[in-house]
């Protein structure tokens, strides 16, 4: 069994995020209670809403993605428990029929993703931003490569935001 290892760096980074937006949110409900800043009027209020969606994005992002993996090797499964997810499924390997593996480029910089392909679309996201073991997991999930597929940057879009494209080999 290979179990994921989470970076320590994304537990910093996670609660930063989530201390910026109760901040933010605490802020912008002081100005309204004490109604020293009417949010209608006056552009300069709209920054800190803005700046309050993008970290609520990112966070959505952020959750929707964060998974904590467990791979099965004799029963050829994974299993994951997320946010989403609490009490976990179980995924069998031999439902998919390939995977990719693609890069992504957040605020921490470049990292690795493994997806898994089933029936020409992306179906789950295993994602290095993460993981400290991400080669560890992805070697010990046997399933055929794809090396070469269409890709372009409304694809790389659709696939970061939504995490399912079809995937096309050349």
């Amino acid at each position: 069994m290979i179990k994921s290892k989470i970076h320590r760096n994304w537990y910093l980074w996670f609660f930063f995020l989530v201390f910026c937006e109760f901040g933010i949110l605490f802020g912008l409900i002081k100005a309204i209670i004490k109604k020293t800043n009417n949010i209608h009027e006056n552009n300069e209020s709209f920054i800190p809403i803005i700046i309050l969606v993008i970290i609520i994005l990112a966070l959505l992002l952020v959750i929707k993605d964060f998974k904590y993996v467990i791979i099965d090797k004799q029963r050829n499964s994974l299993k994951y428990y997320s946010i989403l997810r609490p009490l976990g499924n179980t995924l069998k390997l031999d439902d998919f029929d390939n995977k990719i593996k693609t890069s992504e480029t957040s605020v921490r910089g470049e990292y690795e993703v493994v997806y898994l392909v089933k029936k020409g679309y992306t179906a789950f996201k295993i994602s290095g931003l993460f993981y400290d073991n991400l080669k560890e997991l992805d070697s010990s999930i046997k399933l055929k490569r794809i090396y070469s597929y269409k890709f372009n940057l409304k694809l790389y879009l659709q696939l970061l935001f939504t995490g399912k494209i079809r995937i096309e080999e050349e």
